[in-house]
């Protein structure tokens, strides 16, 4: 008895914070700004509440996330490949370089 109380308590919470918060698409808006900035408090809270009833936001906001990570993931390992390149010289640079500082011995 207690637990079906519980479950409408709840289904009658969430429906209510669906029809007075913002739509999804303010919703997006605020996940993409929070990309890029820190939200304010009151705009965390919104959107907690948000994505506590719309589980599409949260969807949103997870593969955002996981492309956001992955391309930092990529683009950190192309630096490590640039500078691997960068830093290996090819066996006629090597021979070019050595025959120069052999000159300026002599």
């Amino acid at each position: 008895m207690r637990l079906r109380l519980y479950d409408k308590t709840m289904h009658a919470v969430r429906y209510w914070l669906l029809r007075t918060l913002p739509t999804c698409k303010v919703a997006v808006a605020v996940i993409s700004e929070s990309l890029e900035r820190r939200l304010t408090l009151r705009e965390r809270v919104w959107l907690k509440l948000h994505l506590w009833v719309c589980i599409w936001c949260v969807w949103y906001r997870d593969h955002l996330l996981t492309m956001r990570e992955t391309l930092r993931k990529q683009s950190a390992s192309a630096e490590e490949d640039d500078a691997s390149s960068a830093m290996t010289l090819s066996p006629e640079a090597r021979e070019r370089i050595k025959r120069a500082l052999g000159g300026q011995g002599r």
